[in-house]
């Protein structure tokens, strides 16, 4: 049956094989709630086949073709345009390498409803990797029969303080992306707005505003339900050279255009909190600072330690105590008992998809798509786009 209460805003910048994988199991499940398409993208091919509706007939969706995203201002001006083409109280940004549950999406969808102090939900993000092999040519790294998950990919934790200081501090302390959450489509539409506005060209930045600018708005719950699939290795790690000059936290810092990108970040975070808390801006821009420092500070870290072991890196970490109050945190995280660092540290061990798909529905159902795709897929992704956006660690 159809839902009239959500709306699932799908960017593209090509990955093509992604887009029609994620439209292939949509099809295949019924997909119950509208989807609206926007691609920013350079391959004619997707307009081509998303322009014929008969070819996923149980997805309703509109495709709108946006001018190419040559740089994030068009980006941010595609997602704002889309969003306010938004006729549902809710919204979720989808990326094509993802897949949602629908469950997860509508346990979302409900708990807002009953809860207006709060601006999102989502349940447990779990990930997964397909090991690529030879045999399956261009499709290796998005359908294999070489599965394995990792049950969850960010921390089962709400953000329930009541003042929107008191939620930043908790976001920046312990990182859990809300980007793929369930949200209200007036907030969101605004948080993009400010985005388009403040127009960062970092990309970091330019996550985290419409994140943080979420839980400035209100409460955020996390559920113990599954929500979400990403795609943790292969597609989204292609060889990205936006990514190879740009990922390194002090390489971007050391670009031309930070300061003037973090002096926009602080402003309208900062103007958020003083409004939302009735307090002085400057006392808004203190906390925001400091806040941070505290989100970044892993980062930072782990930069300068390099190919050091993790030992040592903890014992490293330990000693910045005297110098910056996150280093127990960043210690935490290093030694891969913290929140968003787990996986890039190691600590969670991917599971065979044949441990957890013969006990778990959801699990069982991405297994069973990824090993047996459609028998369309290989015409439709015959000549795919090597594109893709750059991705950063939300």
């Amino acid at each position: 049956m159809a839902n009239k209460d959500l709306t699932v805003l799908l960017t593209l910048w090509d990955r093509v094989p992604c887009t029609f994988r994620w439209m292939a199991y949509a099809d295949k499940i019924n997909f119950p709630f509208k989807v609206l398409i926007a691609d920013g993208g350079s391959d004619e091919s997707v307009t081509t086949i998303l322009g014929n509706k008969a070819a996923y007939p149980n997805v309703d969706y509109e495709y709108i073709r946006y001018p190419y995203d040559a740089n994030p201002t068009d980006y941010y001006v595609k997602v704002l345009d889309a969003l306010n083409r938004v006729e549902t109280p809710f919204v979720v940004l989808a990326d094509n390498d993802d897949f949602f549950v629908v469950d997860g999406l509508l346990r979302s969808i409900e708990f807002l409803k009953s809860h207006s102090d709060f601006s999102s939900c989502r349940g447990v993000i779990a990930g997964f990797k397909i090991q690529p092999h030879s045999s399956d040519g261009e499709l290796s790294n998005v359908y294999g029969r070489d599965v394995s998950f990792v049950r969850q990919v960010y921390p089962e934790q709400s953000t329930l303080e009541e003042t929107a200081a008191g939620r930043v501090r908790n976001y920046c302390a312990n990182y859990r992306a809300t980007w793929y959450d369930v949200f209200r489509t007036e907030q969101t539409q605004e948080s993009f707005r400010i985005l388009r506005d403040v127009d960062t060209q970092d990309l970091i930045l330019s996550q985290h505003i419409p994140m943080l600018l979420g839980a400035i708005a209100g409460k955020i719950q996390v559920d113990s339900y599954t929500y979400l699939f990403r795609q943790l290795e292969g597609v989204s790690s292609v060889d990205k050279t936006e990514t190879k000059e740009k990922a390194d936290l002090f390489d971007r810092m050391l670009l031309d255009t930070w300061s003037a990108d973090f002096k926009g970040f602080l402003d309208v975070i900062s103007n958020a909190i003083a409004e939302k808390d009735s307090i002085s801006k400057d006392e808004a821009a203190r906390h925001v600072r400091s806040c941070y420092r505290q989100l970044m500070t892993p980062g930072l870290v782990q930069n300068l330690m390099g190919s050091i072991p993790r030992s040592r890196s903890i014992r490293m970490a330990e000693k910045f105590h005297s110098l910056t109050r996150p280093a127990r945190t960043v210690a935490r995280k290093l030694s891969g008992r913290g929140s968003a660092g787990a996986i890039a540290n190691g600590s969670q061990q991917f599971i065979p998809a044949s441990r957890l798909a013969a006990a778990d529905q959801d699990f069982r159902s991405i297994y069973e798509f990824l090993a047996n795709p459609p028998p369309s897929i290989r015409a439709s992704t015959e000549h795919p786009s090597a594109h893709s956006r750059e991705e950063v660690a939300i």
